[in-house]
């Protein structure tokens, strides 16, 4: 299982579950391709269930 992450210390309780050494964790940010592309390659599927939020207003949402 490959897995990016917000914070290290946030998901430090990952590394204590059952079988954690087949867990890949790593940071990337979603509005760069290449970043996202280099932790999926080579995976099966992949679930993106992440979505960058804006902070502040939007202009013109419409």
């Amino acid at each position: 299982v490959t897995s990016s992450l917000a914070g290290d210390k946030k998901n430090e309780h990952l590394k204590n579950l059952e079988n954690s050494e087949k867990l890949v964790l790593f940071k990337a940010d979603l509005l760069n391709y290449g970043e996202l592309y280099s932790a999926i390659v080579g995976c099966s599927g992949v679930f993106h269930v992440a979505s960058p939020v804006p902070l502040g207003s939007v202009p013109n949402p419409e």
